[in-house]
This record gives C-alpha cells, sequence and structure tokens, in this order.
C-alpha cells in the first residue's frame, strides 16, 4: 500500500482564516489550497430588500435552500432567453423563474435549484437537506487537471448566463441559507490515481471557531471496476466497487466525528490499479468569532 500523509491546520490571524493544505500525488510537487476553496459567506441584497417586503419568493427560497451562490449581470436577463436552461420550471411570472437545471454529466439528483430574476439576479442553490459538500464539482476538477476546484452552483451559473449572453468569471457570491450567521465555507479536497494507492491529509478545526456543518464528498471515476473510499480516523465514511464511468456521493459528519482542536485523518483510496481516480473533500461552514 502506497501512502502520503499531509498534516494541515486551520490557523486564527485575527478575523482571517488560512488553511495550509496540499494536493495531489506524492510524486507531484505540492500545490497549496488557493481561494477558490475558501468563500466568505454574505446574504444577497435582493433577498434582505424582498423580505422587507415580505415577498413570497424569497420566503419560498429562505424555506428550502442551503448553501447557495448568486451573480448579477450587468444588464437586465430576457427570461425567454434562458428558459430551455431549466430541466423542469416550478415557478414562472413575468419577472422570474424559478427551477432546475441540469449539471452536465451528473444524474438529476445532481441538478440544482435555480432563481432568475429578469433584473438581472441569479441564485443557485442546493436544498436545505443537501450537504455542503454536495457543490463540490469532481467532474469538472477532473477534467481540468485537477486545478480548478470548481462548484456545481457556480458551473450552473455559467449556464444560465451564456444563455442570457453575459460573461461569467467564475466570481459568485456564496451565502448558506440554514445558517444565516456563517460567515464561511470552506472546501478541502484529495485525489488519488490507482495502484493501490491511498492517499491522506490532516485536519485540526481551531475551537475558537463556531461549526455549522461538516460534511464529506466522495467521487470516482474508472475506465472498468474501481474501490473507491473515503476514511476517517480509520473508520469508512463511504466506499464502493463500482464500474460506472463516474459515481459520487456525499453526506454530512457528526461533532464527535470532526472535533475541534485535535488532528484528524482523512483518508482517500482507490484500488486496483485501473487507470482510475478517487476524489475526496471535506466542507465546513462555520463561524469567525
Amino acid at each position: 500500500m502506497k501512502t502520503k500523509t499531509i498534516r494541515s491546520s486551520l490557523f486564527i490571524m485575527g478575523v482571517v482564516v488560512i488553511l495550509l493544505v496540499t494536493f495531489g500525488l506524492a510524486s507531484k510537487p505540492a500545490t497549496p489550497a488557493n481561494a477558490n476553496g475558501l468563500f466568505n459567506l454574505r446574504a444577497p441584497n435582493f433577498v434582505s430588500d424582498s423580505r422587507a417586503e415580505a415577498n413570497s419568493v424569497v420566503s419560498t427560497i429562505e424555506d428550502e435552500a442551503g448553501v447557495a451562490a448568486y451573480f448579477e449581470t450587468p444588464a437586465s436577463i430576457t427570461l425567454s432567453d434562458v428558459r430551455d436552461a431549466f430541466r423542469t420550471i416550478e415557478v414562472e411570472t413575468t419577472d422570474y423563474i424559478i427551477g432546475s437545471v441540469a449539471v452536465a454529466d451528473y444524474p438529476e439528483s445532481e441538478d440544482v435549484h435555480v432563481y432568475v430574476h429578469k433584473d438581472g439576479w441569479i441564485l443557485a442553490y442546493y436544498l436545505a437537506a443537501d450537504p455542503a459538500a454536495k457543490v463540490i464539482d469532481w467532474r469538472k476538477y477532473h477534467n481540468s487537471g485537477r486545478t480548478n476546484f470548481a462548484t456545481k452552483l457556480e458551473t450552473t451559473i455559467e449556464v444560465i448566463t451564456n444563455e442570457a449572453g453575459f460573461a461569467f468569471n467564475y466570481d459568485a457570491t456564496y451565502y448558506d441559507f440554514r445558517y444565516p450567521n456563517a460567515t464561511h465555507l470552506m472546501l478541502i479536497g484529495e485525489w488519488v490515481y490507482t495502484g493501490s494507492v491511498t492517499d491522506t491529509f490532516e485536519v485540526k478545526l481551531p475551537g475558537s471557531l463556531i461549526y455549522y456543518e461538516r460534511s464529506w464528498s466522495l467521487g470516482s471515476w474508472t475506465p472498468s471496476y474501481v474501490t473507491a473510499s473515503y476514511k476517517l480516523d480509520g473508520t469508512t465514511i463511504q466506499s464502493w466497487y463500482s464500474n460506472l464511468d463516474w459515481r459520487t456521493s456525499q453526506g454530512t459528519l457528526t461533532v464527535s466525528q470532526l472535533l475541534p482542536d485535535q488532528f484528524h485523518t482523512i483518508e482517500v483510496g482507490a484500488d486496483p490499479n485501473t487507470g482510475a481516480y478517487a476524489y475526496g473533500g471535506l466542507a465546513l461552514v462555520y463561524r469567525v468569532p
């Protein structure tokens, strides 16, 4: 068994959270996690404004939404231009559309809910019951040569902006409707290429932070068969033996599984040597006091 361990920590410097995490194989230079793995959470202005007006659509979104990303186009959106991007439409008026949009090459269970307003607002979100780690887009990460740690929310916003005729530079703002007091969403990931290999990384959550959610994600790609696994401190969280081209799964972790102020080891495995990849991620929703 070939194993690589990376010790990583979250540190507080004033009100800034710095993550020291590395990605990749032992044979490759370590690549530090970059800014697109850490998101400041901020409520969209249109939600605050509409709430003051007791807007029913905002109440609906607040009731059902979990992690969300939003973007404002530089000009108004013609709703008929984006209508065909929706797999299903739940509500349609002259001002907005709410429905679900397919994420390319993912099953329907991974569809993203989207609110588009003619004034230029695009809000993409998963439901409140979905773990935050569901946002990780492993397929895009894989196809970028493991350089673009993208989310399915921004992938979906790009679908809408393309249909509307606007550029999108993956600079959306994030918010978690379940936890209005949360200030940050952090995504951490590791990948491994087969050959009876496991890659591990260690995380230590400072006890000075307030954590609202800890969740995991596992993905695998294989040309034949692969056993993919995700373990936390030696305990298997998820595993499968699969010949599917792509397979993904995610769920939440309990406080006792990922206690603060101590190192925890996350292990991502792929076996046997079939040319397959396995991807493991950790999502943290938290507040910096």
